[in-house]
């Protein structure tokens, strides 16, 4: 039996002989089509034709299995099988987040539902992925008097540019390739955004290879409830840079010193005292071997910076302990002792005024996004946070890469990838990172948990478990899920009816269908909505390259790792005081080294696989009550530490 809904797409489709589409004169909707089934017994279908060729997802997917025995539910495009899932009853209802690629104008996508003796109530959206930008107006920078000489300040010029490409509704901005863009804007400490994508919709912004210069702190792009937007082909730079490195030559362990000379491919350094962030951190480097451009070191926290006897001779003056950092009674003494005891050769320094500020980029609350052939050589703070994405992110051959290896060992101050609350999954691919000269996470992905603190009847009252609430992230036919404290069981999953957060403490209130049994204050709440599910890394790599191993955290629900080569790279996936348990982890396919570290971690994992997979130096360490965990066919090769 078929069920018929309408389709949420506003394009007309003209079928002849079932494929043929109608010409697009505007671009289409990012979420083409939407299914709430209501609780049935009987089999139904649902099917949509793809109007535009592209990539698309199917988000915000479920099958809840009400009594019974079990619903099979299959995913099909233009008659083949894409994927089979069977659910039962129990407590939390079958995801069916998918992904579908490379279809062509015309395709259909039918999801078909069968009960065996069971009543069940399904709901998913189908999302293009792709943007699209159908009879666009052209705009060239040169018109609105970017000059790209690398000398002229061309900020104001391509601000006039972008803002006449969004006001024609849709539109395509293009860049010389050939040419270098100096953008300084205002020269203080102002965070400006080269291209201002706040609200943005239907716009392209083509590169061609061109270089940007930014002048710290400013952004590269800022993107806030955008949609339809794709950034493609451009190299990015700072100027002054946001470090400099000097050979060590003298380490002083009891004055807490450390004398370098700046070599001459660094502008003179500047010297002073850092006065706008307390926790200013610098980071030592011990080769592996002599000559070598791995290694690895510590955070130092800095001082001050003085002047020897020469301009590029400085010292750094080094602070007792690490205040106002996460770890603010950490002692810097034993970091100093470490660094001459084992030989560190160089230091890498913060810039005294332009380190340790704004970010290169943000996108958040954006929808069907994609950022293309970009190269970042160097990050003065946070490189590319994608928070609270309410749809499809796309990040294609986008590289945080050192222009020079053969001499650096920096490339990016604070988190490289930072990926959080996401309600659609983020897809990366064919991505390259010189993660070992990230000097924080260098790749993260999690959501915050929640709090019960109070019950009343159905509602429940709730406060974050880290930093400040986001009730904004619930909506009316969400899941959300009760654990118990430390998250070791599930109490069960049920659907958000509303959502007050009136009050001006951190606290909110959360209206469910029905209340997990057992639940009560001091319990975990996840909201199943906002865990970056779906999202896929495939095909990227990180470099050894730098003072450190890549660190990492996951905390997150079904993410898969798929054909990366990741050096040196630290796998951590963990709920920790304020995340989700970690749930239906792929790891597959991977080369992964890790050789400081030597385990892929999984606390309290549940329900992942780890298949097929070259580990170099890895063990896997499955801890904290983890369970459902399965590791299949992974070749493991020993490898000493140089």
């Amino acid at each position: 039996m078929k069920a018929t809904l309408l389709l949420l797409a506003s394009l007309s489709l003209l079928l002849s002989g079932g494929r043929e589409i109608a010409t697009l004169t505007k671009p289409s909707k990012t979420f083409v089509f939407t299914v709430e089934q209501a609780s049935t017994t009987k089999p139904y279908s649902w099917t949509h034709q793809v109007a535009e060729a592209g990539d698309y997802q199917l988000g915000m997917a479920w099958v809840e299995v009400l009594s019974g025995e079990e619903v099979e539910v299959i995913i099909w495009v233009d008659g083949k099988q894409v994927r089979s899932v069977k659910a039962r009853p129990g407590l939390a209802p079958q995801r069916l987040e998918t992904r579908l690629e490379g279809l062509a104008a015309g395709d259909k996508i039918m999801l078909t539902a069968t009960p065996k003796k069971a009543s069940y109530r399904l709901g998913y959206q189908i999302a293009f992925t792709t943007p699209t930008f159908p009879e666009a107006k052209v705009f060239y920078v040169r018109d609105f008097g970017a000059v790209g000489d690398g000398v002229t300040d061309d900020f104001a010029a391509i601000h006039k540019a972008v803002v006449a490409a969004r006001e024609a509704g849709c539109a395509i901005l293009r860049f010389d390739g050939s040419k270098t863009y100096r953008a300084i804007g205002l020269s203080d400490f102002t965070e400006e955004a080269l291209f201002d994508l706040k609200g943005a919709k239907n716009l392209k912004i083509e590169g061609g290879g061109a270089l940007v210069v930014l002048h710290p702190p400013d952004s590269f792009a800022r993107l806030d409830e955008a949609a339809n937007i794709q950034i493609d082909g451009f190299r990015i730079d700072y100027d002054p840079k946001p470090y400099y490195q000097g050979m060590i030559r003298k380490i002083d362990v009891d004055a807490m010193t450390i004398d370098i000379e700046v070599p001459q491919r660094y502008p003179v350094p500047e010297v002073g005292k850092n006065e706008f962030r307390a926790p200013f951190f610098g980071r030592s480097f011990i080769p592996d071997a002599p000559g070598a451009r791995t290694g690895h070191g510590d955070n130092l926290y800095i001082e001050s910076v003085t002047r020897l006897e020469s301009e590029r001779r400085v010292r750094l003056h080094i602070r007792d302990n690490a205040q106002n950092s996460d770890t603010p009674s950490a002692s810097m003494k034993p970091r100093v002792r470490y660094a001459a005891e084992k030989g560190a050769t160089e230091l890498v320094v913060p810039h005294v005024k332009y380190a340790h500020r704004g970010r290169v980029n943000l996108i958040t609350r954006s929808a069907r996004v994609t950022f293309s052939n970009l190269q970042y050589q160097s990050s003065p703070h946070f490189w590319l946070p994608i928070t609270h994405n309410t749809g499809p992110i796309t990040l294609r051959n986008v590289d945080l890469k050192m222009p020079h290896p053969e001499t650096e060992l920096f490339v990016s101050w604070r988190d490289g990838l930072h990926i959080k609350n996401g309600r659609w999954g983020v897809l990366i691919e064919e991505s390259d990172w010189d993660g070992a000269a990230t000097y924080d996470d260098s790749f993260a992905i999690y959501s915050r948990a929640q709090k019960l603190i109070g019950v009343s009847g159905t509602t429940i009252t709730l406060t974050p478990t880290f930093e400040s609430k986001e009730p904004f992230l619930w909506r009316k036919g969400d899941w959300a899920s009760v654990w118990s404290a430390g998250q070791r069981q599930l109490r069960g999953m049920a659907r958000v009816l509303e959502v007050d957060a009136t009050s001006a403490d951190q606290t909110f209130r959360v209206s469910l269908e029905s209340l997990p049994t057992k639940a009560a204050p001091g319990d975990i709440v996840l909201h199943e909505e906002s865990l970056n599910r779906g999202s896929v890394i495939r095909r990227c790599s990180t470099s050894d390259t730098g003072t450190d191993s890549s660190s990492t955290r996951f905390r997150c629900v079904d993410v898969k790792f798929e054909n990366n080569r990741f050096e040196d790279f630290h796998f951590w996936f963990h709920a920790g005081p304020n995340g989700p348990r970690p749930r239906e982890i792929v790891l597959e396919n991977n080369w992964v080294s890790d050789l400081r570290s030597g385990q892929i971690v999984f606390q309290q994992g549940l329900d992942c696989l780890v298949r097929g997979n070259q580990l170099v130096g890895v063990t896997l360490g499955f801890t904290d009550g983890s369970t459902g965990m399965r590791a299949e066919n992974n070749r493991l090769t020993e490898k000493k530490k140089t």
